[in-house]
Formats: C-alpha cells, structure tokens, sequence
C-alpha cells in the first residue's frame, strides 16, 4: 500500500498531542449528545421543509446519519442506497458519477440535490468522510426545491464544529490493496470553531484496470457575532481519479438486430474499459458556503445562506455500445458470441458553475384562535456548463466480453458540444396550524421562474426559454396518542423539458415543452414506539407525465416530440423502522412493494408494461448488536432483497431475484481515557454473482451491472 505525501502529512498531523489536549470548550451554536453509535434515531431533518419533528412530519424522510454510514463500510453512494428500500441504483458503476432512484423515479442531478440546504449539483462524486447525515425527502419535493423530479430530494448534512475539542486519525483498506488515511480535528480558536476533515486514499478495486486516487479537504468554521446571531462557513474540495467500469448488455440470441437475453455467466471483475489507452474518469469539485442565523425574539429567526460551486471533469472511456460483426447490426445489446464495439470516448475541460442563495423567516404566532407556525423564503440559483469546443466518440473497433481484445485508440475530435446555462428564482410559503391538540394541517406553495439557454459550442442551435411555475403541497396530520401519527397528504412536483435539439431527428427540435407536473397522493402512519425507534408505514400514488415521440402521417417525415404524450403512474407502500429498539440492538429496516406502469403512451403496447429497472419489492435490513458479555464488541449485518426488475420495455427480460449478505464487527478499546475503535467488514459475505442494476440510458442502450465480488474492509481509528 501506497500512500501519497498528503496521507503522511495527516498522519504527522495527528500526532501533535497539544492539539488535541486543550481543555474542552462550549460552543453555542451547535450542541452534541453523548450517544453510544450507532444511534439512528435523528429527530429532525430540514429537508422536510416545515421543521418540525420527523415523528410529527406527514411526509416520507429517512436520515441516514453518519454513524450508519460508518457502521456499515459505506464508501459510496451506491453503498448508501443499499440502507433503503426505497432508494436504488441507474448506472452507478466504480470510477463514475452515481445517481439516485427515489420511488422509481430517477433524480434530476442539477435540480434534485441540495447540501446544508441549498440547492448542489450532484454531477461529480460525492465524498462521504465530511458528511455529518444525508437526509432523504420521498416523493415529490415541488415545494422545497421547485423544478425536479417527483421522486424526492437528497440534502447531504456537513459535519460541523462541536463543543469539545478533538483529533482523530482513521486509517483503512480493502483486501485489494486499496488504503485510505482519514484526519478529523474540531478545536475552539478563540471563538471561532473549527473542524477540519482531510482524506487521501489509493483507490484499488477489484475490477481489471481500474485503480485511482482521491483526495479530500474540508474546512467548517462557526462562531457567534452576538447571543442572538451566529455565522458559519464551510469550505470543501474533493477530487477523484479513477478509471470508469461500464455496464454490458443483452446478447441478440435470435440475431434480429436487439439484444433479448441475458449473458449467462458473469465475470464481475471485467472491465471493458481496459485498453491500454483507456484514460480515467477524472473530476474534482470546490464548494464554498456562509450561513447567518438571527434570532429576532423567542418566537421569530432568520436564516440568510449562499453557496457556490465548481466542477472540473474529463469524462474519459473505451465506451462498448452496439455490435456491428453480426449480419444484423445489433442495437442496443451485443452480438450472441458476446462481441460488442468500443467507441474512444473524450471529453475533456468539462467547467460546471452553480451559484444557490435562500433566505428565510421562520415564527410561531396565534391567529383566529390557532397556533400556527410559518415560513417565508426567497432562493435563487445559476447554474452553468461550458464544454471544451469538441468532443471525441469514434469506433475503434470490436472486443468480447469473454476473451477482451487489445485495439487502437482514436481520439480525433470530431463532435460539437452543448453549453447551457439556467437561472432560477423562487419564493416560498409553508404554513402549519394547530387546529386542535391532536390535529395539524399543512399548507404549501412555491412559485418559480425559470429561464435556461444553450447553444452548440459554434454558436449554432441557439435556444431559450422562461417560464413561471407553481408547485403547491398540502396535508393533515392527527394524533390519536402521544406516540403515534396518521397522515394524509397531497402535493406536485414540475418538470420543464426541451426537445432535444437534433434537426436530423425531430420536426420541433429545440422547442420548448408546455411544463409537466407530477402529482402525488400519500397517506401515512409513524409510531414512536420508543423514544429512540420510530416505525412508519406509507402508501403513495404518484403519476408521471412524460414527454413522448409522435410519429408523422407520412413515415418518410420526421416525428414530433409532445409533452405529456407519455404517462407513468407508480403506486407503492413502504415500511420503515429506525433507531434502538434496546440498549443492545440497533436498526435500520425498510420494505418497499411498487408497482410502476405506464398508463399512457404513443406506443400502445406500452401501456400496462411496467417500467424497466423497478424492482416489484425491494428490502433491506440493517442491524447492529452490542455484546453485553464482550463490553466493546458490536456485531451487524446488512441483508438486502429484490425482485421484478425489467431489462425491456416489453416485459419479456427480467432480472433474476438478487439478494446479498453484508456483515461486520467493531470493538471499541479505552485506554487511559482515550478510544481506538477497531472494525473488520465483508461485503458480499456470500461471493454471490448476480445482476444488480439494468437501467435504460437517455440515448437508448440498455447496461447490465453485476454485484460487486466479495470485498474485505479493515479499519482502526483512534483519538489522539
């Protein structure tokens, strides 16, 4: 293992005794508990939007807190997705940037994200080290972050300064030689809290060809300018280099030109991006944030927050798609001997710019006889990506999956890019009255204006557009106990999509499309079974409208693409339990049955199908036992199960049931008043080879990813 000078410097850093031997100190403005990890049971979550108690919200919110992410060797955010039921995979793969499903709906990554509340871009890969809880909104999220999509909102929590003053050092690695080294200090200078987070770690997989690097630096500072106000700041920068591992696809058995059946034996370590001349997937993003908290009297606050971000990233790969040596070219999948075509794929100097602002009123009053509770808000946001002038994606030849072939590369540049740029600005309302000690409502409206341009980067296919949007929620909560909750609820969520601008394809190409808003009805039942462990249960309805191809009268014209000539309706129920059922066990426990199908499309055998890549039912189960006869020992496992996963729109491939094994143990060592926490984890205890994930891409192919093969974690961190 191979570290690189940065690694030695947090190790030399973490070894300065005066540091971290300063007398704890109270910092106001934030507080912390002394609970033995992992505790699961986070009571609030802004993400909501009403800031009110997960356990009285009449919404779906789960929080994945950082001592589940910790417990469970969770490196990515694939990983994390495994922690729910609700959540899944499209085309999340080693060395590429990961995406997130939410009830069957695929996050829009510049519109669907948020960090510390504001809006973030999700098109770069997220380092987990500096995250204090990522925070999961289900179902439309129109109201807390306008233009989306329906199928929730991610707002990843950053770690901030704490109350006593701390120096941890955490170093780990994989049975495939991969090593990481991890700092974590928090200490009081002056007035000012610090907490600073730094990481470097060798990235070794075991996938042919596709080690890397990462490194990551975060900075958190608070203070209070008044006992009424507070300022924090944030500072974070993390690169990533590593080459990507691309999906396969369906072997064309019959020879008709379509892939239809799935390769019946696995190899889980290829990779097809393994030519010599392969070039890594390379991204690094910096993040910079400042927040104002005021507190006008006991009953009203304010909170002003900006942020902005920028994004450099060469997308890089030897990118398989189609198969050209059959007698019938093959597209999507790949011919039945396993043939398939690589394409030098380079786009380098990709610059991405996103600018968020929000500030916001929070307060409590009495009106008509009823206490309410309100917020008022503005936010804005800009966003940017400009391309280098030309792109590379050229064939190079044929390669196949069982005995890969070496070829040439070809990174002649012969493809224009897109540059676009958005801007938005909302503002906001919620409002939650308590009509009786037992009864809230809840009302919401945001109103958005959304303008968004691009061109080719020649300056041909100019585009723009504006438009103003509403997307209001409502619900009813009633209590019939202290501990328990049902809720009902009902909300929208807009998407605003153009036609793509492709004259060689579409008669209204570059038009926009009228907007497209989804509509969602929830009833729900949460249940504080203890103080530390909530139970809920939801069943949700949401319909999709989508934009669909119409073909011309005539066959020889083009078609046009209409809005809303497409329509998914998805109806599911979930089940959750989180937090301590005792002081031994620990869970975290979801369940998910979905049924997702298309109830309107151009194409009417389409209509009834489900939609592809959505399991039927989906579960997942954490669980974190503490050994009252070993004091110290904590054993856990992670069981996850699904099944009903379509690969074609027909219905005729479908994923083999997929379930996997996790398992892990820590101990926890004091000595001399200072811990050293131990864990050893095993993914895929049971080496199971199996398909995971078979999402269809924008531009039509159909990818098949396998489970990861068993992995072995060791770690060991320590306070100093």
């Amino acid at each position: 293992m191979k570290l690189s000078p940065l690694a030695l410097a947090l190790a030399a850093s973490a070894s300065l005794p005066a540091f971290a031997q300063t007398v704890p100190q109270n910092l106001q403005p934030v507080t912390v508990t002394g609970k033995t990890a992992p505790m699961l049971d986070i009571e609030l979550a802004d993400v909501s939007g009403f800031g009110v108690p997960l356990a009285k919200s009449p919404q779906s919110v789960t929080v994945l807190s950082a001592d589940l992410l910790t417990a469970s060797a969770a490196q990515t955010l694939s990983q994390v997705i495994k922690l729910d039921a609700s959540l899944a995979d499209s085309y999340n793969t080693t060395g590429y940037i990961e995406s997130v499903s939410i009830r069957g709906f695929l996050l829009d990554q510049g519109g669907n994200f948020s960090r510390n509340g504001l809006i973030t871009s999700n098109d770069a890969p997220i380092a987990l080290e500096n995250k204090e809880r990522i925070e999961v909104l289900k179902g439309v999220a129109g109201l807390q972050s306008g233009v989306s999509a329906p199928g929730g909102l991610v707002n990843y929590v950053t770690k901030a300064p704490m109350k006593d003053n701390f120096v941890t050092a955490e170093l780990s690695a994989n049975d495939s030689g991969g090593a990481k080294l991890q700092l974590d200090v928090n200490q009081k200078l002056g007035a000012v809290g610090v907490r600073l987070n730094l990481v470097d770690e060798a990235l070794r997989t075991q996938y042919d060809q596709a080690d890397g690097s990462r490194q990551l630096l975060s900075l958190a500072l608070a203070t209070e300018l008044s006992p009424a106000t507070s300022v924090s700041a944030n500072l974070e920068y993390h690169r990533k280099r590593q080459p990507s591992v691309p999906g396969l696809g369906l072997l064309d058995s019959n020879v008709d030109g379509v892939g239809d059946t799935l390769p019946r034996s696995i190899n889980p370590r290829l990779n097809l991006n393994n030519q010599t001349w392969s070039q890594p997937f390379e991204a690094s993003s910096t993040t910079a944030e400042v927040a104002l908290n005021h507190s006008i009297d006991a009953s009203w606050r304010t909170r002003v927050a900006f942020n902005t971000q920028r994004l450099d990233i060469d997308d890089r790969l030897a990118f398989p798609d189609g198969c050209s040596s059959a007698a019938n070219y093959v597209y999507p999948g790949l011919c039945a001997n396993g043939d398939v075509d690589i394409y030098d794929y380079r786009s380098e100097g990709e610059r991405r710019k996103l600018w968020s602002w929000d500030a916001r009123l929070d307060g409590k009053f009495k009106a008509l006889g009823l206490q309410h509770a309100t917020r008022l808000g503005l936010n804005g946001r800009s966003a940017s990506a400009d391309l280098a002038p030309m792109q590379a994606y050229n064939w190079v030849g044929i390669t196949n999956i069982y005995t890969p072939v070496a070829l040439p590369a070809d990174a002649t540049l012969t493809s224009l890019n897109t540059n676009s740029r958005e801007r938005a600005l909302a503002g906001y309302a919620t409002l939650t009255s308590d009509w009786r000690q037992n009864v809230q409502s809840f009302v919401g409206l945001r109103i958005t204006r959304v303008k968004r341009s691009s061109e080719r980067s020649d300056g041909s296919r100019a585009e723009s557009f504006e438009q103003t949007v509403n997307t209001p929620w409502a619900g009813l909560a009633w209590s019939p106990s202290a501990a328990t909750m049902l809720y009902a609820s009902w909300g929208q969520g807009v998407e605003l999509e153009v036609v793509p601008n492709r004259p060689d394809r579409f008669v209204n190409s570059g038009q926009v499309l009228p907007a497209l808003k989804s509509e969602q009805t929830e009833i729900g039942l949460k249940w504080q079974a203890n103080p530390r462990l909530l139970l809920t249960a939801a069943a949700f309805s949401v319909d999709k409208p989508y934009a669909d191809d119409v073909p011309a009268a005539d066959p020889a014209n083009l078609p046009t693409q209409v809005a809303g000539a497409k329509t998914a309706r998805h109806r599911g129920l979930e089940l959750a339990a989180s937090g301590r059922v005792d002081a031994a066990l620990s869970l975290q426990a979801s369940l998910m049955a979905l049924n997702a199908k298309y109830t309107q499309a151009v194409d009417s055998t389409l209509v009834g199908q489900r939609v592809t890549n959505l399991p039927r039912l989906k579960a997942s189960l954490f669980a974190d036992y503490k050994l009252a006869a070993l004091p110290g020992l904590s054993l856990n496992g992670l069981a996850t199960f699904e099944n009903g996963k379509t690969v074609m729109a027909d219905g005729s491939v479908e994923l083999p049931t997929a379930w996997q094994l996790d398992a892990g143990l820590s101990y926890l060592q004091r000595i001399a008043g200072k811990e050293t926490l131990w864990r050893f984890n095993v993914e895929n205890l049971t080496n199971r080879t199996y398909w995971r994930e078979a999402p269809t891409t924008y531009w039509g192919g159909v990818y098949l990813f396998a489970a990861a093969p068993r992995t072995l974690r060791a770690s060991v961190t320590a306070d100093f």
